[in-house]
């Protein structure tokens, strides 16, 4: 039976999410009605770049602080987690600004693509800040907290680029110019609610020093992070490479027709995810703890398969759905324009849920303390991926690049079945009597 308070951090969870996907969905019709597909084809390019600095920054620091911050709370410092955090936050923020700097000196005669650009990398550093902050709010199961905060955040920035591309005009850079400007307030709404409700005394630190010398708190936390860091690369091919493909082998508009059906297909499957990842991680690392107990680590694993097999099957009814309603989808979320293409909703929509339940299935590999056994599966997700879009696209347009998601997340899911078997078979664990155990 559920506990009646985390049926109530369910419920906040559902709710919050649920907000998000809608004003989502809303900042879409809204965008492609007023873009049209060409200039939504270069906000959606200017949103890689953010995407990009996520994938190699603040996604992995925001796994790493979630990841250690029970095993940090175990050992009594969760003081030097959050100044570590806040260090590594600022160090970050000022290498964007020098990037930012250098764009804008090195612009040549496309501003509009300059701006786009710049807008992007700031948009990246208040957004990935953000990202991390409400990794540890979500980790400390402040639910009601994260979700106001992530809705606030999806509003913002749908105000934000309403505005802008109503006082500017009908281009990418002013949409993305208007998400900079909803990201910075979402941070600093989330730093001011933080700033009232904040009773630790932050005055006695431990000193930096003590942070980043050897075999200290900083190696163990970089190392993890430096891991996840290494999925960027697989991940800018397969979360990004196909826009580029497309953009240089057919046309921004096909980019943009192509990034809004995805953005449909993507929107349910990562919501479904959303809930099961942030109602389910932070249980199964508080009952993992450091990974040195065998029966935490079986225990946290029967959990997640249990969960999984539920995601499956909404999954898989919402594959269904998107097949049954395709045409009517597209129409309801996008313009006349991005209709012709309504056919590939399902399939990419397929091609999502594959992906997703290989992604729900990842977590295991962190359970214990291993995120770089799954290296190899991402690597040859986005390798086949992009090969068969590079192949087919010439051939079938974008049928061809909806094609190869399909196939890429098919092969992907056994590997990551795969490496979670290694990934468990090498992890040596400490038994009661102190001697070797191996999780089997």
């Amino acid at each position: 039976m559920i506990g009646q308070g985390t049926r109530t951090e369910l419920l906040w969870i559902v709710a919050g999410q649920s907000l998000v996907l809608l004003l989502g969905m809303l900042t879409l019709k809204l965008l492609t009605y007023l873009l049209g597909p060409e200039e939504y084809g270069r906000f959606a390019l200017g949103l890689t770049i953010a995407g990009t600095l996520n994938l190699f920054v603040y996604g992995p620091l925001g796994h790493a602080v979630a990841r250690y911050f029970h095993i940090c709370s175990n050992r009594g410092n969760l003081d030097e987690l959050e100044q570590l955090s806040r260090r590594l936050l600022q160090g970050i923020a000022l290498g964007v600004l020098i990037i930012g700097v250098a764009v804008a000196f090195w612009s040549g005669s496309d501003h509009v693509w300059d701006i786009l650009i710049l807008a992007a990398l700031g948009y990246g550093v208040a957004s990935g800040t953000l990202s991390v902050w409400l990794a540890e709010l979500n980790t400390r199961r402040e639910r009601r907290s994260y979700s106001i905060l992530q809705s606030a955040d999806a509003l913002l920035r749908l105000t934000g680029s309403m505005v802008l591309v109503m006082l500017i005009g009908i281009l990418g850079s002013a949409a993305m110019s208007g998400f900079l400007l909803g990201a910075v307030a979402s941070l600093l709404l989330t730093w001011w609610i933080a700033r009232r409700n904040t009773t630790r005394n932050t005055t006695a630190l431990t000193d930096l020093r003590k942070l980043f010398g050897k075999g200290t708190l900083s190696r163990d936390f970089g190392a993890y992070a430096g891991s996840i860091s290494l999925f960027a690369i697989p991940a800018i091919f397969s979360n990004y490479g196909d826009r580029w493909i497309i953009q240089q082998m057919l046309s921004d508009a096909h980019v943009g027709i192509y990034v809004a059906l995805a953005q449909i297909a993507n929107a349910p499957a990562n919501l479904i995810l959303a809930i099961f990842s942030q109602t389910i991680n932070p249980i199964l690392f508080q009952l993992a703890g450091d990974a040195t107990d065998s029966e935490s680590i079986r225990t946290s694993r029967q959990m997640l398969y249990r969960a999984l097999l539920q995601l499956i099957g909404l999954l898989t009814l919402m594959t269904i759905g998107s097949y049954a309603l395709g045409e009517w989808i597209v129409i309801t979320l996008t313009s006349s324009e991005f209709v012709p293409y309504a056919r590939l909703l399902w399939v990419l929509v397929l091609s999502a849920a594959l992906f997703q339940i290989g992604q729900a299935l990842a977590a295991e590999a962190f359970l214990y303390n291993r995120p770089f056994q799954l290296f190899f599966p991402k690597m040859l997700h986005a390798l086949v991926f992009l090969g068969m879009s590079l192949w087919l696209v010439q051939s079938r347009q974008l049928e061809g690049v909806a094609i190869a998601a399909v196939i890429a997340s098919a092969i992907y899911l056994p590997l990551v079945l795969l490496a979670n078997t290694r990934a468990a078979k090498a992890r040596v664990l400490v038994g009661v009597d102190g001697s070797p155990e191996i999780i089997r």
